[in-house]
């Protein structure tokens, strides 16, 4: 567990400094782009996110869960990446005139011209990054995608500040994927020889493939919605859905994208090791939740607040959808807990399967929604979140030996410190009578802080012993 601990360090600390970065840059962005441009923006990369799935053909996890990594499996993992990443790039190509021509503007064509660049170049660092999460060199990791962010944000800025437009962020984003493998080979060296080869190809795919289809069922249930909505409603009303989800993405990416690449290895490696795994789900839950729970909670009640001082009265519009999808992160942080678990034991059918049941439904609810109001969006993405949750403990129940009863004991303190957190922002929301929206948020963060703490003590919650822990030490270095 030490060694979780210290992973777990690494990565989160490298997620909360790239959440300052992109949180800083999407104020900035929103100040110097339209809805309507963002919305362009949002359109085209999202229509690529599907793509890269694909791309991927869930090689990076199959290296993560492989027990067997001989030079062969290597090279053939590269060469299937290669080829299917360069085929793709020559697909999106292709497709910007048609899909410019469905949403009636060039600019989706024009985004998806730039992006498709990073498929010419991400697959020449893949292999070697996923071999670097497989043996949680995450201190190497956090340098690279520091790097990245860094690019990334503040070439975005400079462009959409000196008139180039939305275009300007797809710019700074192939940059930052030229950056990523740039260092990634610099760094963790080159994984496997050049020379292609596809011998292994069946034992690579058998795994790979499951991990691919469901990333791809993921990548849909992620980019339908702002597709679906930038047709059947406005691309405006795509760019207020593409903002909402963006709020509460930013602070659910700054948890779970520095838990999640650290807790695949971890389960994937107790598992070799023979370990039972749902002592470690539990213990990961119990803590996890005691964070999730109240972070989505708070930002929930005070979300309006943070909206105007963030991008301004314009983006009013997305407070309410944005609060609605608060819930289903909130549920999904515990869901992707268990489905880390899952494919670190290798089990990548049933990866496929959650999806399969849950991504479907998501997509129809918000078809539905779009014909209403986002707020009917906002309510079909999040029961779907709440579908997939439920689905992926029923069948890691069944895997472990575990009941639901027990998870549910497993998250009942963090519930309990939950309340706490949300009274004190409620109460501080209430007694604040006006002025400054920094004050209030500022006031209303450091309430729901106060609240959070207070719960930790009184009910004993075991995160409170390691936030205490983790306190002296830093005091005792200081």
């Amino acid at each position: 567990m030490a060694k979780l601990k210290t992973a777990i360090l690494f990565s989160v600390g490298e997620k909360y400094l790239i959440f300052v970065i992109q949180f800083v840059s999407s104020i900035a962005i929103a100040r110097l782009l339209s809805p309507h441009e963002i919305g362009i923006f949002s359109i085209g990369s999202l229509v690529l996110s599907f793509s890269h799935a694909l791309r991927d053909l869930g090689i990076s996890n199959y290296l993560i869960q492989e027990r067997e990594l001989t030079p062969e499996r290597l090279r053939t993992a590269g060469t299937i990446t290669l080829t299917m990443s360069w085929f793709l790039a020559c697909v999106a190509w292709l497709a910007s005139e048609p899909l410019a021509a469905f949403y009636r503007e060039e600019g989706v064509g024009e985004v998806l011209n730039v992006l498709a660049l990073n498929f010419l170049i991400l697959p020449l660092g893949s292999v070697s990054g996923a071999l670097l999460r497989r043996n949680m060199q995450f201190d190497k990791l956090i340098r690279i995608n520091l790097a990245a962010s860094l690019t990334q944000s503040l070439l975005g800025i400079a462009l959409c500040y000196h008139g180039v437009g939305f275009i300007g962020l797809a710019w700074a984003a192939v940059a930052a994927t030229a950056v990523t493998v740039a260092l990634t080979l610099l760094i963790g060296g080159r994984a496997a020889s050049l020379r292609p080869t596809l011998g292994e190809w069946r034992h690579v795919m058998s795994t790979g493939g499951r991990f691919s289809a469901s990333a791809m069922l993921n990548e849909l249930g992620l980019a339908a919605p702002e597709i679906i909505v930038g047709k059947a409603v406005s691309i405006e009303s795509a760019g207020l859905l593409s903002r909402a989800q963006g709020v509460v993405g930013l602070a659910y990416r700054s948890l779970m994208e520095g838990l999640l690449p650290v807790l695949m290895p971890f389960f994937s490696q107790s598992h070799r090791a023979g370990e039972d795994l749902a002592p470690h789900f539990t213990k990961s839950v119990r803590y996890l939740t005691a964070i999730s729970f109240p972070l989505f909670a708070c930002l929930a009640v005070a979300m309006d607040s943070i909206v105007r001082l963030l991008y301004g009265s314009q983006w009013d519009a997305a407070v309410e959808p944005a609060r609605i999808l608060c819930l289903g992160m909130a549920l999904l942080s515990v869901g992707h807990t268990a489905g880390a678990v899952i494919a670190g034991m290798g089990h990548a059918r049933y990866a496929l399967r959650f999806n399969l049941v849950g991504q479907p439904i998501k997509v129809v609810l918000v078809l539905l929604g779009s014909f209403v109001s986002l707020t009917y969006v906002a309510w079909g993405l999040a029961i779907g979140e709440v579908v997939i949750t439920t689905y992926t403990l029923v069948v890691l129940g069944r895997i472990l030996g575990m009941r639901l009863g027990q998870i549910a004991l497993a998250v009942a303190p963090s519930l309990y410190v939950t309340l706490l957190a949300v009274a004190g922002c409620a109460a501080f929301r209430l007694a604040f009578t006006g002025g400054s929206l920094l004050v209030e948020v500022l006031g209303s963060v450091s309430a729901a802080a106060l609240g959070w703490g207070l719960g930790l003590l009184l009910f004993r919650h075991p995160l409170g012993g390691e936030v205490a822990g983790l306190v002296r030490r830093v005091a005792k270095r200081a």
